[in-house]
This record gives structure tokens, sequence and C-alpha cells, in this order.
């Protein structure tokens, strides 16, 4: 890499919604580009749609943060997420995946159809009980997919605050080393208690499901027990912080935009592929680490040299979504839907709860238009605040009134 001074990443996202505008004059320049970020190392950024499609499908690039050249997102990382799954390449990463992806099919998904329609309504029913505003955010988008994974994974709703604490502290990447290791030994106790009673007392859930495969006391036909509440504690977050923040951001675009709320309403599959892409709210993933020398976008990508994939710059590239009447960089819930956005990440590591997530954000928005139509915010949209702090986008607050 050059001598030259490098940009910094991340960099926050501004009002209007956008992808930030440093990101967009890289990809519109091409190539890999070299960044700065928070350690002072300096990785590629890649940001044309191509480029971060061929990164994510190749072999030659790792997730494993373990290895040299990895480009961390904060301190301890490398320690706290080294033996997670989604953090393996190879043989170990498929079995796992395989195990813990049979929870999280397109059948599971549609079986939770009228739990998730369920929980929608009667956050709805608590919404409106307030009276005539509320904080959508803290009432809505954050407890639906929270209920939806405790659901799924068999961890008791009750406990929230313990884990919303854990997940908040894995994203927050202004949080200190001594918090964050804090959080994570309270939810790794939590794990381990839980587990030890669902071994006692399975149910019908994920844990309960991972806990009778394991038919050697060691986990070699399973997950290592010593693994699971890492891997528990793991999915929880994974489960609803991502999906909080894209059902929030999605209320606030069609908040923006009330003309296209009948698209929503009468082609929901589309209208939620195009508010994924849209949004792309992962921040400062996916990162990887080449394992071999290899060219991207006409540059030599050195092995042991780290890779930072900027979703919002790729699912915003004028070359994949810049046909027909709309621009990339806007909002068109008639776009047609292929190419495939990235927001969900692509290849051996795409994200496991896809299914899942596109169930509750096809089911979610609409009833919420559906049963408060006159819903508007609450506040002039520039006073919003977002969550520029997090690896995953998102607002802090969302008020509104109908």
């Amino acid at each position: 890499m050059t001598t030259t001074e490098a940009p910094r990443f991340p960099v926050p996202r501004t009002w209007p919604p956008a992808a930030p505008p440093l990101y967009t004059a890289l990809r519109e320049t091409g190539g890999p580009h070299e960044v700065t970020i928070w350690d002072g190392t300096r990785h590629w950024l890649i940001t044309r749609y191509d480029d971060i499609r061929t990164v994510l499908t190749s072999s030659a690039f790792s997730a494993d943060v373990t290895r040299p050249g990895f480009p961390l997102s904060r301190p301890a990382q490398r320690e706290q997420e080294a033996g997670l799954f989604m953090r393996l390449d190879g043989a170990e990463h498929a079995r796992i995946r395989t195990l813990v992806g049979r929870e999280f099919t397109v059948r599971h998904a549609r079986a939770l159809h009228d739990d998730i329609l369920r929980i929608t309504d009667d956050l709805i029913d608590a919404v409106l009980a307030q009276g005539e505003g509320a904080d959508l955010i803290r009432e809505f988008a954050l407890p639906l997919p929270s209920r939806v994974i405790c659901r799924v994974l068999g961890v008791p709703y009750a406990d929230h605050d313990l884990f919303h604490r854990h997940a908040a502290a894995v994203v927050d990447l202004d949080l200190g080393v001594e918090e964050r290791e804090r959080a994570a030994h309270e939810a790794f106790a939590y794990y381990t208690e839980l587990i030890a009673r669902k071994r006692v007392e399975p149910g019908d859930d994920m844990i309960s499901r991972l806990l009778a495969d394991d038919t050697g006391a060691d986990g070699a036909d399973g997950i290592d027990p010593d693994h699971l509440p890492v891997l528990v504690g793991a999915m929880v977050g994974a489960g609803f912080e991502t999906t909080a923040g894209q059902l929030g951001l999605g209320v606030l675009a069609l908040l923006l935009h009330p003309e296209q709320r009948a698209t929503l309403l009468e082609q929901p599959e589309g209208a939620v592929e195009e508010l994924l892409r849209y949004w792309s709210i992962t921040a400062v993933d996916p990162r990887r680490v080449a394992v071999e020398d290899v060219e991207i976008g006409g540059r030599l990508i050195r092995a042991g040299q780290g890779v930072l994939l900027s979703l919002i710059a790729g699912n915003h590239d004028p070359r994949a979504f810049g046909a027909g009447r709309c621009p990339a960089d806007r909002l068109d819930l008639t776009r047609e839907t292929r190419p495939r956005h990235l927001a969900f990440g692509l290849g051996t590591h795409q994200c496991l709860g896809k299914n899942l997530a596109r169930a509750e954000l096809r089911i979610a928005w609409p009833r919420l238009f559906t049963r408060i139509p006159g819903l508007r915010l609450a506040v002039p949209a520039p006073e919003l605040t977002f969550r520029n702090d997090s690896s995953v986008y998102g607002l802090k607050s969302l008020p509104v009134t109908w």
C-alpha cells in the first residue's frame, strides 16, 4: 500500500438518507481504495457492486478474525469472536451453519407467520393504547424482532433487558473494552444457565434441538458445549438488532414517501427488497482478509491485506440499479428486483436469518400502515437522530403520531 494519507473508515451517513459522499466518490473513481480504520491500520475499501460480489463469493478471501491482516472493527474483536461459526471458513463453518440453518429455512419462516402476525398486532394495540403518539423504535421496531427470535431460539422474553444490553454492547463502536467485556461475561453466564435448564427441560426451540444433536459429551457431532452459550448470544443479537434497525428505517421511508405505500400493500415482497437495498443498514461489515494474491477492480490485493466492503455504496451503484426511471440512490418500491441487492451479503457467509427477517418485514410494515393509515412523523424529519456510532445503522428514536 502507498504512504499517502488515506481517508478514515467508516464515514457517518448524513441527511437526507444516502450513501456517504466519500463512498460514492470512490465508487465512481473505480477500483479498491485505501482507507484507515480506528487502529491506524490500512485496508482496501470496495465500493462497486460487481467487485463486492466477487469478494463475497471468492475463496481467496477469509472471514476469520484470527488471520493476520484481518481488519478488526473494534478492540478485542479477535479474542471475542474467534471460533464463532460466522467467523470460520471451509468445512467447519459449513457444518455448523447446516446445523443452525435448519431453524432459518423458508419453510420455518412461513410456519412462524401466525406468531409474527400476533406479535405485530399486540404491539400495534399497545401503541394505539398510548393515545396519539409513540416512539416506534422503542414500542414497535425493537420488541417485534426481539420477541420473534426469542420464540425461535427458546430464550425467555422476560429477560430481554439483559440480552438487549449485550446486543447493544456488541454493535456499539464507541464502547470501551472493559464495558464490552462486562456485557459479554454477563451474557455468557446467562446463556450458560439457560442451556443447562434446556438440557433438563427441553422445549420446541432451536437451543433444545441443538442440544439433542450433541450425541457425544464433547459435542463432536453437534456444537461444542463450551461454544454454545456464545453462539446463542450471537444469534439473539443478530436476530433482532439488524431487523429492528431495518423496521424503523422502513417506516421512516414510507412516512417520507406516502405515495409509495400503496405499492407496499399490493406488492409487499418487491417493496421489502427495495427497502432492504435502499437502506443497506450493515454499516462496517462485511470484512475479509485476502489469503492469496487476487486482482479486484483492476487492483492487485496481496495475501494478508484486509478488505472492507461498503454495502450501501454497492447497493446504490448506478451500474447495477440505475436502469429504468428511478436513479439507484432513490427509493422506488416498483423497482425490478434483479440484480439482487447485497443487504444480506452473499456467498457462504450470507446472513443466516434472511428468510426470518424478510418474513417479519413483509408482515410488519403492511400491517402497521393498514391499521394506522394516518401515521405521520411527530417531529420534522431533519431532527431525527441516527445510529452512526453503531455497526448497524438505524434510528435512535422515531416519534410518530396519527
